[in-house]
């Protein structure tokens, strides 16, 4: 009687446990992870019994980032700061005006006499920068602003490639719980049993300890990615910065749309193709660019900065010369003996080096990322695809003969624990797959700075297929 009811409980979680074939679903319905659970199961399965659930879809979560974020915010104020630095540049020097007067006028024993008796100095000078000084100095202003506008898409594109991935992984992990939990329970029911079995002698104690090991080491598994899954979700509320997802009572469900996920393909991406979009959008090699030229510029302006400046301007002098008022011009000019701006000269030549080769440095480095990153999308894509409609539904259609295989007492318990652990493998490390295969796909958008496959945004907030430079 105990064998029966026990093989009725194995029987009950293998069920529990099929997963049907991607090919025999519609298009955009729910795959692997989907059929694992359901809304109803999510906050079981994530330990959110108590916390509110809110569903965040990524179009949403991409358009608080660039509204909320404070990392972004803070570049944008980066970049103003540095465009008041071009208004600074090209303003004009302010006049100077110097004035002498006597303390004590000795012809009329007076203090401070501005009459015609005391002595009184004005003169007024105004600095006329030579050499084009003025707009070299805006010139040099406006690239470091435009190197502060890479700057900020070069964190923005960082920050969307954390969101999307972080998105993804708390979504598959969810998946991978909620198996986990659907597995405990039927788990906890057969070591029950097997108690009881064991304490009518059926069971070998060895056996059930084994089974209560096995429980013990998903129990910690479970425990483990819950703890992932909390730390993805904080990581996503600093991202969003949105008040409605701050409060740590709230449990974020991300919200994908299945039918790109499943579409995503990388057949149609070329290297050289992919190469040259990485030249044209990878905001660090735009900035590269633009300190190759802001180097540039500065040493114009350090040859300018050689050319001395002129100050020039009217000059009164009232009972201080041979005339009782004399008006006079002055004119100040450096002579440019022994301080030519050499060493900023030469500084400013090297710089102009270290750019050059910074610059090829990077663009090695670039070409190499975007070859790693294909290759890598393709290889998880690969995998993905060719285990997708058969290795899961193999361990589901394989659970059915292990149950008959222990009806009939061709294995023991213990041997039908081990073929549990394996199918619970199977299923974790599919979910993981697909996890590995989206943050390759992103880590491709990455690499070429712009979104060779993403998700089409429509204007009712739906998601479509893959399109191509779709994202900053």
């Amino acid at each position: 009687m105990n064998k029966k009811i026990l093989t009725f409980l194995i029987l009950v979680w293998a069920t529990n446990q099929t997963v049907s074939q991607p090919d025999s679903t519609p298009s955009g319905a729910p795959g692997i992870g989907e059929t694992l659970y359901t809304d109803a199961k999510i906050a079981a399965a994530s330990g959110d019994q108590e916390r509110t659930q809110v569903h965040l879809e990524l179009a949403k979560a991409e358009e608080l980032l660039w509204k909320n974020n404070l990392l972004l915010l803070a570049s944008k104020f980066n970049i103003d700061a540095r465009k008041a630095g071009i208004e600074q540049a090209g303003l004009y020097a302010n006049p100077n005006i110097f004035v002498d007067q006597s303390i004590f006028a000795e012809p009329t024993q007076r203090y401070f006499d501005f009459t015609r008796s005391g002595q009184t100095v004005v003169q007024i000078q105004q600095v006329f920068l030579l050499g084009g000084k003025i707009d070299k100095r805006v010139r040099v202003a406006e690239l470091s602003a435009k190197m502060s506008e890479q700057e900020f898409y070069d964190l923005a594109r960082a920050l969307i490639t954390k969101l999307r991935r972080t998105f993804y992984f708390i979504h598959y992990y969810r998946d991978a719980i909620a198996f986990y939990d659907k597995s405990l329970i039927a788990l906890e029911k057969t070591v029950n049993s097997a108690e009881l079995a064991h304490k009518r002698r059926a069971v070998l104690q060895s056996e059930v300890l084994r089974l209560k090991a096995l429980l013990f080491f998903l129990r910690k598994e479970r425990e483990d990615l819950r703890i992932k899954v909390l730390e993805k979700e904080a990581d996503l509320r600093v991202l969003l910065n949105e008040d409605t997802y701050k409060n740590q009572a709230v449990a974020i469900v991300p919200v994908l749309d299945l039918d790109f996920v499943e579409k995503a393909s990388m057949e149609g991406l070329k290297l050289d193709n992919m190469l040259a979009k990485a030249r044209e959008y990878r905001p660090d090699l735009k900035k590269a660019v633009q300190a190759l030229r802001y180097e540039e510029a500065n040493l114009e302006l350090q040859h300018a900065n050689a050319i001395p400046d002129l100050a020039f301007g009217p000059m009164y002098n009232r009972g201080g010369t041979a005339f009782q008022n004399y008006w006079g011009i002055t004119a100040q000019l450096n002579i440019p003996i022994f301080d030519r701006n050499q060493g900023n000269i030469k500084a400013a030549e090297k710089s102009i080096q270290v750019r050059k080769q910074e610059l090829k440095n990077l663009i090695l480095e670039v070409e190499n990322d975007v070859s790693v990153a294909l290759a890598t999308a393709k290889a998880k894509d690969d995998l993905y695809r060719k285990f997708r409609n058969t290795y899961t539904k193999d361990y589901a259609d394989l659970a059915e003969d292990m149950i008959l295989s222990y009806e009939k007492r061709y294995i023991s318990i213990l041997e039908f624990a081990d073929f549990f652990e394996t199918y619970r493998s199977s299923i974790v490390e599919m979910l993981r797959l697909q996890t590995d295969r989206m943050e390759a796909i992103e880590g491709v958008n990455y690499s070429v700075g712009t979104g060779l496959i993403v998700p089409s945004y429509k204007s009712n907030g739906e998601s479509g297929g893959a399109k191509e430079g779709g994202s900053k």
